[in-house]
């Protein structure tokens, strides 16, 4: 059992859209002391041999005929592996979350990180190099990452469910700044593919963590994605219904599902950037109402809403791997709460057409 100050009564229930950012981080330490994060991080005994754990380089073809290079790190729990996309922002690239995801596939989750369209080694479409880069992205282009890029890889993770490598009913997205903007904007169109008959063919991002969200990317305003009213309809996969009967899963509405009450939200930002915690903040108070607190004693299972400032003025990725925030630990120990404790259940998952197969 964790102790009962893990996430204290201020973190827990505070309706407010700020709270002590080192409380909120050593909270997570806590939490995780002794459970996870730290047992795969702790340093290595003198003369003991580093485990090497596999990785994979696959280039993706979208849509549009796009090569989308990308890294995968292979979980290491089969069917119980929970996937991970971590997006990066505007002018960077995968080499940007190389330290996180090694640490997330120690935990056993399957990581794959993309360089977005005009990103990194992602230039190149219908064998002209360069055709598309980070200096001249137009609004359509960003529009592509969702459509185009996004579309690629959860066609990629479709095919590791059903190689039984992954769990894609646990998918989480990470995205900073202009990485959450895709992130965020891709979760609707997943989240907005009806069924066919019995079938699901999206509602797949069950986790969400945006770091220092940008409210107005070109072409991926926030806003919108969070007012317009996407048209919801009813549960009907067989055995996420038996799995919800049984408590082993739970949605807050299985009768009109809704991306804004049923994906659970991780925002995080750098407190010294007065625009960042803005940006942020005001995500944070559209989703609120759809997160209302859960009873105190109830806090640690069904919480699913988190936001918190760091005590740094850096951005985005550049607060991994700074001593003292514990970024890493927070999103480790997000991901165990919201995923990996939920019992959601592997199935074969049927060939999305909105996606890559025509």
């Amino acid at each position: 059992m964790f102790p009962k100050r893990s996430f204290p009564s201020e973190v827990r229930t505070s309706r407010r859209p700020s709270f002590p950012a080192t409380v909120f981080a050593l909270a997570a330490a806590i939490w995780l002391l002794g459970v996870c994060f730290s047992a795969a991080g702790a340093p290595e005994k003198a003369g003991s041999k580093k485990e090497k754990l596999p990785e994979e380089k696959p280039v993706l073809l979208t849509n549009d005929g796009l090569k989308l290079a990308t890294t995968y790190y292979p979980g290491t729990k089969g069917r119980e592996s929970v996937p991970v996309i971590l997006l990066h922002a505007h002018k960077g690239s995968r080499k940007d979350y190389a330290e996180l995801a090694v640490s997330l596939q120690k935990l056993s989750h399957a990581v794959l990180v993309p360089d977005l369209r005009g990103h990194g080694d992602s230039t190149e479409i219908g064998g002209r190099q360069g055709a598309v880069t980070a200096a001249d992205l137009s609004r359509a282009d960003y529009g592509r990452m969702v459509t185009s890029d996004m579309e690629a890889l959860k066609d990629f993770l479709r095919q590791k469910n059903n190689d039984g490598e992954l769990n894609i009913e646990k998918l989480c997205v990470v995205g900073a700044e202009m990485g959450a903007s895709v992130a965020l904007t891709w979760t609707q169109f997943d989240w907005s593919h009806p069924p066919v008959g019995v079938y699901k063919l999206g509602q797949d991002v069950k986790a969400l963590v945006l770091i220092s969200p940008e409210w107005s990317t070109p072409g991926l305003p926030l806003k919108p994605v969070l007012t317009t009213s996407n048209a919801r309809f009813p549960l009907t996969d067989p055995l996420l219904i038996s799995a919800a009967k049984k408590g082993t899963i739970a949605f807050k509405n299985a009768y009109e599902l809704d991306l804004r009450r049923e994906v659970s939200v991780f925002i995080v930002a750098g407190k010294g950037d007065s625009r960042a915690v803005r940006d942020a903040q005001r995500l944070y108070s559209m989703l609120k109402r759809y997160h209302p607190d859960p009873p105190p004693k109830e806090a640690e299972k069904r919480q699913d809403l988190y936001y918190g400032t760091l005590e740094t003025s850096l951005q985005g990725t550049k607060m991994l791997g700074v001593s003292g925030l514990g970024l890493e630990e927070l999103i480790a120990t997000f991901i165990q709460r919201r995923l990996v404790a939920q019992g959601f259940p592997w199935q074969h998952r049927t060939k999305d057409p909105h996606a890559q197969g025509k």
